[in-house]
């Protein structure tokens, strides 16, 4: 799995390609053929996170940043003990610097660069500390946007109008927060099942049998009751698993169920199952 996700990688970021990084990732999972084969329960953490990735490509810069009305930064004559001030009351690592106007953007500056003034004040010059500054559209995808802030040095991008103006500002932190913040509130970001090139599935268990049920085309619950006007006593895909085991599934085991369909549990602690591969008979028709 390693040599592969280098491989991919090599083609991701090759500095020929004019494509959209967004627009790369897709195409390699849909056009190379091993990217769904050969699939492990150690390996669907990364189907995971490319699929959570893929999920946020409609957001942009201008989704996410912090609106220029909000912008915390200094003028370039700024004192040293008015940059203490400033970083004291905000608790920010870097602020923009401009001269006049905030659309004048002349560099950016970390607290930790002060450091070495604290006892020597007169010693100050704010010129030496500047750091680059990146621009960037308001229409950057979020994927581009993280690539961009991520290979500059101080990790911070301005965001600018048609016209140069500073429309707002976006840190890394801000980008990472988003994504991490998106997955947590969005559990469509988060696909709860993933359907290999074989036609197994691989799915969370938390996911409603109901929709297990719905794609596998076949009742899973019903069969397992004692009787028949006895209600179900479980909703997901890991109760389903401990119903068929009549225990606590443990990671490795395969378990069988009636209808043909086979559950392998990839992933479980001593309290819950967490993820497991179903294998479908192949008379029951795959998930169109």
């Amino acid at each position: 799995m390693i040599l592969k996700i280098r491989h991919y990688l090599s083609k991701l970021f090759k500095k020929d390609n004019d494509l959209p990084l967004i627009d790369r990732l897709e195409d390699l999972i849909e056009s190379d053929p091993e990217a769904n084969n050969g699939i492990n329960g150690d390996d669907t953490n990364e189907l995971a996170l490319v699929s959570n990735v893929l999920g946020l490509k409609d957001l942009t810069a201008e989704d996410i940043m912090v609106p220029r009305a909000d912008i915390v930064a200094a003028k370039v004559d700024t004192t040293l003990d008015e940059f203490i001030k400033i970083f004291s009351k905000n608790s920010f690592s870097q602020i923009p610097i401009y001269k006049d106007t905030l659309d004048n953007i002349v560099g950016i500056v970390r607290v930790r660069d002060f450091l070495p003034y604290i006892n020597n004040p007169k010693s100050f010059d704010i010129e030496p500390l500047l750091k680059d500054v990146i621009y960037v559209v308001p229409s950057i995808q979020l994927l581009e946007l993280l690539m961009e802030i991520r290979a500059s040095v101080n990790h911070m991008a301005l965001v600018i109008d048609e016209f140069g103006g500073i429309d707002g500002l976006v840190t890394l932190h801000d980008v990472v927060s988003e994504i991490v913040g998106e997955i947590q509130q969005n559990q469509n970001i988060f696909p709860q099942i993933i359907t290999k090139q074989d036609g197994s599935l691989i799915a969370d268990a938390r996911t409603p049998i109901c929709k297990c049920e719905d794609l596998l085309h076949i009742e899973l619950l019903r069969p397992l009751m004692k009787e028949s006007c006895e209600e179900p006593r479980v909703e997901s895909l890991g109760g389903l698993t401990m119903l068929l085991a009549e225990r606590m599934p443990t990671r490795g085991e395969t378990l069988l169920h009636p209808s043909g369909v086979e559950f392998d549990i990839l992933e479980a602690d001593p309290r819950r199952v967490k993820r497991v591969l179903i294998r479908k008979p192949p008379e029951i028709p795959s998930h169109d």
